[in-house]
């Protein structure tokens, strides 16, 4: 029925449970920045992570990379961060607060299957692009993607017209030939609704609850491999 298959990542095809509350977690990435020459203390470390991110956020939909974030953190400090000191910083911050990462139950051989019938497969996800490539990566699937797009790179998140745009339009795509697959009813459900795709919506763990109906044009499916009866 449909050409080009769109998904959201985490709760969608990721199953994924990260802590950044956790003491341990400040107090170890200020140890390591304080190595590195910009001394920090764990609260101050956390309060200017989050005001710095505060700060470049706009609006409700406007996406921050946090590389611009995390760059500010060392030169308040009065050290000049390399590319790949900022890098090696967020997968550092990622590893101590993550619990678990793995795909759901049937996600790769349904990504498989979709390459297999000759569909279109794209990735839009609300994430940043310092966490999730390596993750996808880590997990297999980074192949199965004809393209990935991440708010982080776009500056702007789901379900803003924008972030769905910079799919649709470099691929000239038709929305009626596309369906949007995710596990947030509102940024996927009714976000593709507002954009003229159809959706299907996958309820999971880290779904929020949602505050109203689907759109009518959203298929609930009971599993992320039911993708495969539409």
């Amino acid at each position: 029925m449909y050409e080009n298959y769109i998904f959201d990542l985490y709760g969608t095809l990721v199953d994924i449970h990260t802590n950044e509350s956790k003491p341990s977690l400040w107090e170890n990435m200020a140890r390591y920045m304080t190595l590195q020459g910009a001394p920090y203390d764990s609260g101050e470390l956390r309060r200017a992570y989050r005001c710095y991110i505060d700060e470049l956020r706009s609006t409700p939909e406007t996406e921050v990379d946090l590389a611009c974030s995390l760059r500010k953190l060392y030169t308040e400090k009065g050290v000049e961060p390399t590319n790949e000191m900022i890098a090696h910083w967020a997968l550092m911050f990622r590893t101590l607060s993550l619990q678990y990462v793995k795909l759901f139950d049937g996600a790769r051989e349904m990504l498989e299957e979709l390459h297999h019938r000759g569909k279109k497969v794209y990735l839009l996800s609300n994430a940043q692009r310092l966490f999730t490539v390596p993750e996808i990566r880590s997990l297999g699937i980074y192949d199965l993607f004809d393209d990935i797009f991440i708010s982080s790179d776009i500056g702007f998140m789901k379900p803003s017209k924008q972030f769905y745009t910079a799919l649709l339009s470099k691929y000239n795509l038709d929305p009626k030939t596309c369906v949007m697959t995710g596990n947030d009813w509102q940024a996927d459900a009714w976000g593709a609704h507002n954009n003229g795709l159809a959706s299907m919506y996958v309820h999971t763990k880290q779904s929020p609850e949602p505050a109203g109906e689907l759109p009518p044009d959203c298929q609930k499916l009971d599993s992320i491999i039911d993708i495969l009866k539409y």
